[in-house]
């Protein structure tokens, strides 16, 4: 089974365009994903998200006052790879340390899902979302492909199950985007009133 992307066509990987994700290292605790979503940008992330969480669970249980700091992921991202992109967002959704996500850009198809883990949404005035289902290519026998559907149509129940939970975006709006095949843009506004984005973060203001 071939990996399945969530984005466009013409969003190829090309590892030697531009990184994918960059680490600060020491306090600043700060990462961008600005490029694909794939196995390596996520996985780099994700690595060093559980790195974070077992230095702030020590020192938790050696300081008696102790606050976690949060951790901020800036995202500039057309989309990519689905499996890469649950890998990322259940190490977000399962750390104990805050992880704050900021669209300064846009954050697209599998980027739109990973911006959405965030515990803290922050998205530029000018930034886009946006939202499209699942896009994939099949070959092989008549069989391969009723087994790949079955899995699509997990695959496809588990994204729309996701977004609702953290939207307000409706089941009924979600099957209009579906069938009509829309790519479903929203603005920083309409982030805050979909319930995507819980504050628009002024150019002079630090998280």
């Amino acid at each position: 089974m071939r990996d399945i992307d969530y984005m466009d066509m013409n969003d190829k990987d090309d590892d030697s365009s531009s990184k994918s994700a960059v680490f600060s290292s020491g306090e600043k605790r700060i990462f961008y994903l600005y490029g694909d979503v794939n196995a390596k940008s996520c996985a780099d992330i994700a690595y060093d998200i559980y790195c974070i969480n077992q230095e702030d669970d020590e020192d938790d249980k050696r300081e008696r006052d102790f606050r976690r700091k949060p951790i901020r992921i800036y995202i500039n991202s057309f989309g990519g790879s689905v499996y890469a992109m649950w890998m990322l967002i259940d190490a977000i959704s399962c750390s104990k340390t805050p992880v704050h996500t900021i669209c300064n850009g846009y954050a697209m198809s599998a980027a739109f899902q990973l911006f959405l883990a965030g515990h803290k949404r922050y998205i530029t005035p000018h930034a886009t979302l946006m939202y499209h289902q699942i896009y994939c290519w099949r070959s092989g026998k008549y069989q391969d492909l009723v087994d790949d559907r079955e899995h699509m149509d997990l695959l496809n129940k588990q994204i729309e199950d996701y977004v609702i939970e953290r939207t307000n975006l409706t089941q009924e709006t979600l099957e209009l985007i579906r069938t009509k095949k829309k790519d479903t843009y929203f603005t920083a506004t309409e982030a805050i009133e979909g319930g995507m984005a819980d504050e628009i973060l002024k150019c002079s203001e630090e998280q």
